[in-house]
């Protein structure tokens, strides 16, 4: 073996000794139907929810939005008016304001929330952003801040997962 080849060969290792243990730590990500149900919160409501990778950030349908103050943070409570006909009040604490572009044009400015949500197994903590989602099929849009690392969505799948949250929220 000539020096040359024993040094190629112990920078090699080096790099899988270096790089391979973070990746095998990483666990694989689950196959997500189109359309899947979604638990938000503690206990829980659960939504049919579309799951768009084509999204940055998750959206809910919201209506009759207000603020409130709790523990010393401004809270966006708001009611969700459920494709079946009920109506579910939900809060959650005010993260930021997003302006929402459609076609090129500006549009509208919508305030976003953290929410817990549930899919599968997975617990997490993430941005929502409140919308008018009328005479769209689902009342809850889960994006790519849900989604990125944790699933691939198949779009000729439908209620693969079913939630099962324990634990504490990842973000």
């Amino acid at each position: 073996m000539t020096s040359e080849l024993r040094r190629r060969l112990g920078a090699l290792s080096f790099l899988i000794g270096c790089v391979g243990p973070g990746l095998a730590a990483e666990p694989a990500p689950r196959v997500a139907g189109l359309v899947e149900k979604v638990v938000i919160g503690r206990p829980g409501v659960q939504f049919e929810a579309k799951l768009d990778t084509g999204a940055d950030i998750s959206s809910i349908d919201a209506t009759h939005v207000t603020r409130s103050r709790r523990h010393g943070r401004i809270w966006m409570d708001f009611t969700v008016e459920r494709s079946d006909g009920t109506r579910v009040k939900l809060s959650g604490p005010l993260v930021r304001h997003v302006r929402i572009r459609r076609g090129g044009a500006v549009g509208n400015r919508r305030p976003v929330v953290a929410l817990e949500l549930c899919v599968g197994p997975i617990f997490r903590i993430v941005e929502v952003s409140l919308a008018n989602r009328e005479g769209l099929d689902y009342d809850l849009l889960v994006g790519t801040n849900f989604l990125k690392g944790y699933f691939m969505v198949d779009p000729m799948r439908t209620h693969v997962l079913t939630p099962k949250c324990t634990g504490e929220a990842g973000k």
